[in-house]
């Protein structure tokens, strides 16, 4: 079922909250393939909370990713701090929901694997297209990159391949 670190317990009254952190690094990020993650640093903290008919899941990145520059090519070091709500509910057959933070789990359900869940919210958190400030890229390989004027199909298609596979994982 995966792996058993990133299992967390279902609380089981009325109001309780359990909470659990995690440090990731470029490890993490394999499964993504071709995109370009040196390094990285999150804290990710996931706590969860019983309401009456289904469990808050709330998801808190703090850290950075060390990638490329689309632009210059050179080191971007892309800060996180976001949060995400997902709500955990109980439905014995899945109901295709529109909503993408509703999770459907089976009544029998006492604890739940964050791994697929952590992977595809850090992913999104990614910018499609990592650049640096203008001013901020390096000024050389701005300047040769006027002289030839040619369009940069590579960040266009890196772009393009990074938006399908996002829609994917919404989709699934």
């Amino acid at each position: 079922m995966g792996d058993k670190r990133f299992v967390i317990g279902l609380p089981d009254k009325l109001g309780k909250k359990l909470s659990k952190e995690f440090i990731l690094d470029e490890e993490f990020f394999e499964f993504i393939g071709d995109v370009l993650i040196e390094s990285c640093l999150l804290n990710v903290k996931v706590s969860c909370e019983r309401k009456q008919t289904f469990w808050n899941l709330e998801i808190k990145v703090n850290g950075f990713i060390l990638t490329v520059c689309d632009r210059c090519v050179d080191d971007l070091k892309i800060k996180l701090n976001e949060k995400e709500l997902f709500y955990l509910k109980v439905q014995e057959r899945n109901i295709n929901s529109q909503d993408e933070n509703i999770i459907f789990v089976s009544s029998k359900t006492t604890d739940f694997n964050l791994k697929k869940l952590l992977q595809e919210t850090c992913f999104l958190l990614i910018p499609t297209t990592r650049k640096h400030n203008i001013n901020e890229c390096n000024s050389n390989v701005l300047k040769n990159l006027e002289k030839f004027q040619i369009k940069t199909t590579g960040q266009l298609m890196s772009s393009k391949i990074l938006k399908d596979y996002k829609n994917k994982i919404k989709n699934k």
